[in-house]
Order: C-alpha cells, then sequence, then structure tokens
C-alpha cells in the first residue's frame, strides 16, 4: 500500500499497529507499506466494507514492489516482520484513518495561510 508521508508516519506510530516491512520513498515522498500478495485487489472493497469508500483518502494498492526500490528502510524485512502475518483488516483500517486525518491537517493548513477576504 502507498501513502502520503504524514499519514505514514502516523501509522508508524499509533501504538498496536502491525505492519510488515515499511518504506519510504523519498523522491515520491510517499511511505509504502509491505501486504501480502494479492491486497492491493483487495483493497478498494476492504475500503467499502470499512465504510471508507466514496471518500478520497490518498491510498492506493500496489500490485508490486521491488525491495531494492525503497530509498529508506522505517521497518525493514527480517524476522517478524514478514508482510503475510499481518492483519490486514486493522492495518487497512489503521492506514485510512490516518490517510483522512493528514487531509483534514493538509485542508486546516491550506485555509488558514489563505488571506480573509473582505467585501
Amino acid at each position: 500500500m502507498v501513502l502520503s508521508a504524514d499519514a505514514g508516519l502516523a501509522l508508524l506510530r499509533r501504538p498496536g499497529v502491525q505492519t510488515g516491512p515499511v518504506a519510504f520513498d523519498g523522491e515520491s515522498g510517499c511511505v509504502q507499506l509491505l501486504v501480502p500478495e494479492g491486497s492491493a485487489e483487495e483493497l478498494p472493497g476492504l475500503l467499502e466494507w470499512l465504510e471508507w469508500g466514496g471518500i478520497e483518502l490518498g491510498l492506493a494498492g500496489r500490485t508490486a514492489y521491488d525491495p531494492r526500490e525503497a530509498a529508506v528502510w522505517l521497518r525493514p524485512p527480517g524476522p517478524g516482520r514478514e508482510a503475510d502475518r499481518i492483519d490486514l483488516v486493522r492495518l487497512v483500517s489503521a492506514a485510512a484513518t490516518e490517510c483522512h486525518r493528514a487531509r483534514l491537517r493538509s485542508t486546516a493548513r491550506k485555509s488558514r495561510d489563505q488571506p480573509l477576504a473582505f467585501s
């Protein structure tokens, strides 16, 4: 799964969230969560089931990942970090929540930075 750096880093700070390996791609500014094979195809239906359907979250599935692409490992591959051991429903739910929070924070910052218009 691919999500913004703001959302991804907030997700990693959440207590109790289990992930597989996690990489940060500085070029795109995205955090990439390695999830079990086939999970990318399940993401839209899972988001719908979790009642996030129709909401622009900036959360995407990625069908293939080459570990050599990782610019920086935030949680490197290794024992206990196998992607197939994660609870995908909990991870997607937490990721969707953090994506939504990041979008709200970004919107609030933009509105604070805009000057007030007087008639």
